[in-house]
């Protein structure tokens, strides 16, 4: 399992507060930043979580899982 899969689900809540969903990706990552997220993992979330709408955290979650 790596770093995101372990690390963001347990912190999922407290990352995304604040996030009014539906959310496009740029929207999700400048609300990590602001909710004060460790560097490593809003840089590997910029990389990794696809373009697009996202309804809710257990999407994003999802959208990493799938790897789409």
């Amino acid at each position: 399992m790596d770093f995101l899969r372990k690390r963001l689900p347990a912190q999922v809540g407290r990352y995304l507060e604040g996030v009014k969903f539906p959310a496009r990706k740029d929207e999700l990552l400048g609300r990590l930043e602001r909710n004060g997220v460790p560097g490593p993992v809003v840089g590997q979330l910029r990389k990794r979580l696809p373009e697009g709408e996202y309804h809710g955290p257990q999407d994003v979650l999802s959208a990493l899982r799938r790897g789409r």
